[in-house]
């Protein structure tokens, strides 16, 4: 249940994404560069001056891409809610070819809760999530109707759920609808420490998958 957890909360406050990375290279170094190459041709002031201008420049440009990320990604979490809205419930274990995806160790049981998710392949079955009580995905599988009863709606998009030291200082709280039963394994799910991603091509969830 804890996989990660101990070096994930000593760098929750100093844990940078990717994003916020090339966010800081840009404030800094394209200003910088802007300053250099003003200085050269018009003395230290203009230098200051242009170096000055370009950052708030980049600083607007970016408060801008931020905003435009923030509404698609919320356009994209009602979408994923309208499409994949149920909760369900395990009733018969589902046949080895019928799991796409599964952590080593784990194991999918009757009375399991499975989240409804993006279809692997493109067949009859109904393809559900096993989460652990930290979001993170235990298993990935098809199944048929007859294998699985409706529970009932999902309270959000299992999609939209980052660990905390990625959310700044907000907590988010236990998956309220985990599986039953979860022992700690060797190799998780990787991408995105394990947690629900959307389906790109053939890769699912840091895995490609022949189709």
């Amino acid at each position: 249940m804890n996989l990660n957890s101990a070096n994930h909360r000593r760098t929750r406050i100093k844990a940078w994404t990717i994003i916020e990375m090339l966010a800081l290279i840009v404030i800094v170094y394209i200003p910088i560069s802007i300053g250099n190459m003003a200085a050269k041709r018009f003395g230290v002031l203009a230098g200051i001056g242009a170096g000055l201008i370009s950052a708030l420049v980049c600083i607007a440009a970016l408060i801008l891409f931020y905003r435009v990320s923030s509404r698609q990604s919320e356009q994209q979490r009602r979408e994923l809610n309208k499409i994949y809205p149920s909760i369900y419930r395990v009733v018969s274990v589902p046949s080895d070819k019928q799991c796409v995806l599964r952590a080593e160790g784990a194991s999918i049981e009757i009375g399991d809760y499975a989240w409804e998710a993006e279809p692997v392949f493109k067949n009859d079955l109904i393809y559900l999530h096993g989460l652990n009580d930290t979001w993170q995905v235990v298993w990935y599988a098809g199944f048929r109707p007859d294998q699985i009863e409706l529970f009932e709606p999902k309270p959000k998009s299992q999609y939209y759920v980052y660990p905390d030291w990625m959310n700044g200082s907000k907590k988010i709280s236990k998956c309220p609808f985990s599986v039953k039963t979860f022992r700690p394994v060797k190799e998780y799910l990787k991408t995105h420490f394990g947690f629900p991603v959307k389906i790109h091509g053939n890769w699912v969830q840091g895995r490609r998958i022949t189709l």
